[in-house]
């Protein structure tokens, strides 16, 4: 296992080029990638809550309706 004794001249070396971490230069992407899944979960979730909404749409509940689900106590 290699140990390092000097951090500077580590991270100046020709084959660490100030590579600290994998994937550096890639943050862009993640974001963009974040941002679509972002998105992505709003849209479906909206045409799920829709879905739901037109379903108690097509029932056409009238305004006493929440009656029924009192229960007598």
């Amino acid at each position: 296992m290699a140990t390092v004794s000097n951090w500077i001249d580590h991270l100046s070396a020709s084959e660490v080029q100030g590579s600290v971490y994998p994937g550096v230069g890639s943050e862009g992407v993640l974001v963009i990638i974040a941002i679509l899944i972002w998105v992505g979960w709003h849209v479906i979730s909206s045409k799920q809550e829709d879905g739901k909404m037109n379903a108690i749409v097509r029932k056409k509940p009238s305004a006493n309706d929440w009656k029924s689900n009192i229960t007598d106590g």
